[in-house]
């Protein structure tokens, strides 16, 4: 398994976008993420300036039904 980076949280939702993921609604601080490929979704904590830590990282793909080794290599 590779080592989770710490990325900018910007960086992390632009990544999601780009896997195929869409940004259904924002409320407040956090981002509601939705996967269309299995109909799953999570929210992911958008703080200006912030990066995204380790586990809200896994923690959000594992919600989505993403592979964190295939989306880590997508990166």
């Amino acid at each position: 398994m590779p080592r989770i980076p710490i990325i900018p949280v910007k960086d992390y939702v632009k990544a999601l976008e780009k896997y195929g993921c869409t940004v259904v609604g924002i409320r407040g601080s956090h981002h509601k993420i939705f996967n269309p490929k299995n109909g799953h979704s999570a929210p992911v904590p958008v703080h200006a300036g912030k990066d995204l830590d380790k586990k809200a990282f896994a923690s959000t793909l594992k919600q989505l039904g993403i592979d964190v080794d295939d989306f880590i290599n997508t990166l």
